[in-house]
């Protein structure tokens, strides 16, 4: 794959969108004008004379954009393959190893709810699945979005975002007797709350540490205290205060077994192309993905994963 070759997929979508666009818009717009002339003809000039054909008018170009979608599909998925393959993938392979990445992939919703930590939502998509290697840490990452359902009293129904961000699992080659959790104070409602017990039966249990501003940063829950302040030293609070800031306190982290579980609620779709009406600035492009990336590196580099700090 080639630059030259992301750039003629862009084209040829960006074209032939445009073209449907060019036929659809000015069919609506005679339509319209044909319906405002004859109502004008049969009931004269009236207040609500324009209603009819800006109705119509609008309603053609529904119709377009659906069948925009609709009849783009197969350049789109061109287009966004081409991009993912130079630029997501390219990338990613410079500074990972076992790479394994999969853009119409991503973490399955049965795996977010065994976790027990993240609500997976009455509506669930993932994508840019990517399973790697980073400093000798093993690792798996996704973009999600998640949605809840809501009705009014009058049975309309609504979906809100509770989830945009990413998941990220880091192995560890310790294995932790007990579960922890740490819920930043901007999560959001993504975060399930632990109940009285954990997965495994195990009281769960809200948990405070020495430092005050790591208490207002995150909720603490623990099924072991002794162990919960052996990995919470310090040294370790700090990293993890410092990295959460970054992200605006929208961090979740979770000690299972021998992984690290983080959800990074930052609003965003991670990987995703610019639009395509404009020509690629190929040097940009990659700036933004390795910026990207940096959020996986970050998590390994700043707590310092790689360093086995939880070996005893």
């Amino acid at each position: 794959m080639e630059f030259k070759n992301v750039e003629e997929a862009r084209i040829k979508y960006h074209n032939k969108v445009r073209r449907i666009w060019l036929i659809g818009l000015p069919i609506g717009t005679v339509i319209a004008l044909v319906v405002l002339i004859l109502y004008v003809m049969r009931e004269g000039m009236r207040a609500s004379t324009f209603i009819i054909p800006i109705t119509i008018f609008l309603f053609t170009a529904a119709v377009v954009g659906i069948v925009v979608l609709f009849a783009t599909r197969k350049e789109a998925e061109a287009w966004h393959s081409a991009y993912k393959s130079y630029f997501v993938e390219k990338n990613m392979a410079q500074i990972f190893t076992n790479l394994r990445y999969d853009h119409k992939a991503g973490m399955s919703k049965d795996f977010l709810r065994s976790s027990g930590m993240v609500s997976t939502g009455d509506r669930y998509h993932s994508e840019d699945l990517a399973m790697a290697n980073y400093k000798g840490v093993n690792f798996v990452q996704a973009d999600a979005h998640i949605e809840t359902e809501h009705r009014d009293s009058d049975g309309n129904t609504t979906y809100v975002t509770i989830f945009r961000g990413r998941f990220m699992v880091f192995e560890f080659p310790k294995k932790f007797n007990f579960k922890l959790e740490l819920i930043g104070r901007r999560f959001g409602s993504a975060a399930r709350v632990p109940g009285k017990n954990s997965e495994n039966g195990r009281k769960m249990e809200k948990m405070s540490t020495e430092s005050v501003d790591f208490n207002k940063t995150f909720k603490i829950y623990s099924e072991d205290g002794f162990e919960t302040f052996y990995i919470l030293d310090p040294a370790f609070m700090e990293k993890i205060m410092k990295i959460s800031g970054v992200y605006e306190d929208k961090v979740l982290l979770g000690f299972i077994d021998n992984t690290l579980f983080i959800g990074v609620n930052n609003g965003k779709d991670s990987f995703e192309p610019p639009k395509s009406s404009k020509p690629l600035d190929e040097k940009v492009e990659a700036e933004k993905v390795s910026k990207e990336i940096r959020i996986i590196t970050d998590f390994v580099d700043q707590l310092n994963l790689d360093k086995k700090l939880f070996v005893k």
